[in-house]
């Protein structure tokens, strides 16, 4: 667990800004309109209240506009308080509700695991094995899912394979309802070992047999950019996300043939339908838990460039064909979802978040409804509430791509990405994934 200053010293440091001696509730009482930022919470996590959301800082404040520069970034240098900002390990902006998601005794594991300097992505829980799998992204191209056995503390891990194996899932979910996981598979190849090829799209896993079913690779013989992320609605369907990054990260061989997307893929027919093509990016995606609302991230700040780069500080091990843009799109969107029949419809499209910083990669729905939003090239996690009120986040010591919970209560958060994995316990439990939407019609 992260070191977390003893009691004294955070007192010291969040009172850091005034003489000493006077006493910490009339301290905490000045701070309302004094630093930016105080000590709040238990001790057993680096937790750091912000005051008024952080919306009128010292005017010598500065940031550098590069997305892969975090919140803590910010500098302000008459502002001592706000070091407690980039030392936490939770930063809450809605005192009342951050602190309940918080719970009484909140933790935070870092380093895990030995992990390659690699994107870790579609991280999915079985609960009947209390495993967690979670794929490696990036050349080579791994044919691999790395496994991690929650049965033991610290988890024990082996590399999986499917049968047949699949190459560069992405995003995954697991299906209550047939105990597979379904997976959003970027990977195009037609040069892997022992003669496979491969074309982007669904498959499903056994996650007890490892044995792996394709359900979806092209779009009447157009094939997908490279299926992102996915999830199911209370109907069955499977929504997922297609975007390049397949192209951009090497692990497709061909630019894409059809614009970025959202779409439908309905198992019992095997239809598959466009949903939204407005979106720059579309990359995470979920749904409220009575379904009746769809969620998607937009990473449009980042796109695809034919100059390879490692990226700002060489920030990846291998080349990739992707540049930023800090002033691209890095929002969450919301829709109302209807049906006409059996037919979903998507209306009343909107905005309801920007991220602070890096771009909105995976979203996980929480039971309760509150939004999970790993922010991609940053070591942040935001969580809002359904509107896109911004209530806390989770900060660590790597890029986020995707989040899952895990658990007999579900309150254990795992949050992967590049070259990290990190454990979260909190009081914001998941959605049951044997029953994701017990409340809604179907």
């Amino acid at each position: 667990m992260h070191p977390v200053h003893s009691p004294l010293v955070r007192y010291f440091l969040a009172l850091s800004v005034f003489s000493s001696g006077i006493p910490r509730a009339e301290a905490e009482e000045s701070l309302a309109n004094g630093p930016i930022a105080t000590v709040c919470g238990p001790n057993t996590a680096n937790i750091t209240c912000v005051n008024r959301y952080g919306t009128l800082l010292s005017p010598s404040f500065s940031r550098d506009p590069d997305p892969a520069v975090a919140y803590t970034g910010t500098v302000i240098p008459d502002d001592p308080s706000w070091a407690l900002v980039q030392q936490a390990d939770f930063v809450v902006f809605d005192k009342k509700r951050g602190l309940d998601i918080l719970g009484p005794s909140p933790e935070i594991h870092r380093t895990i695991i030995s992990v390659l300097n690699v994107i870790h992505e579609a991280p999915v829980f079985v609960p009947s094995l209390n495993k967690l799998f979670v794929t490696q992204d990036g050349p080579p191209g791994n044919l691999s899912i790395l496994s991690l056995d929650l049965n033991h503390d610290p988890p024990a891990v082996s590399l999986v394979q499917t049968n047949p194996p699949i190459y560069q899932p992405t995003g995954g979910v697991y299906n209550g309802k047939d105990g597979m996981i379904y997976y959003a598979v970027q990977g195009q190849n037609s040069s892997l070992p022992n003669g496979l090829k491969q074309h982007a799209g669904l498959a499903r896993v056994d996650p007890k047999t490892l044995k792996a079913e394709w359900l979806v690779n092209n779009y009447y013989g157009f094939n997908f950019a490279g299926p992102n992320d996915l999830a199911i609605d209370p109907f069955g369907d499977v929504w997922f996300t297609d975007t390049d990054y397949a192209y951009v990260l090497g692990v497709a061989e061909s630019p894409r043939q059809l614009q970025q997307a959202t779409w439908r893929y309905r198992p019992s027919t095997g239809q598959v339908q466009i949903m939204d093509n407005s979106l720059d990016y579309p990359n995470g995606i979920g749904f409220s838990p009575d379904g009746k609302t769809l969620y998607v991230t937009d990473s449009g700040l980042e796109s695809y460039t034919p100059v390879p780069t490692l990226g700002p500080n060489d920030f990846y091990n291998y080349p990739i064909s992707i540049q930023f843009n800090s002033t691209g799109p890095r929002n969450v969107f919301a829709w109302d979802v209807a049906r006409s029949g059996s037919t979903p419809i998507i209306t009343g499209k909107r905005v309801i978040f920007q991220s602070p910083e890096g771009a909105p990669d995976g979203l996980k729905v929480a039971a309760n409804g509150y939004l999970v939003m790993a922010m991609g090239l940053a070591p942040g996690v935001d969580i809002t509430d359904a509107l896109g009120n911004h209530i806390a986040r989770i900060q660590t010591n790597h890029a986020v791509e995707n989040v899952q919970w895990s658990g007999n209560d579900l309150k254990t958060l795992w949050l992967v990405g590049i070259n990290g994995i990190t454990k979260v316990k909190f009081n914001l439990a998941g959605p049951n994934p044997v029953n994701l939407y017990p409340g809604a019609k179907q």
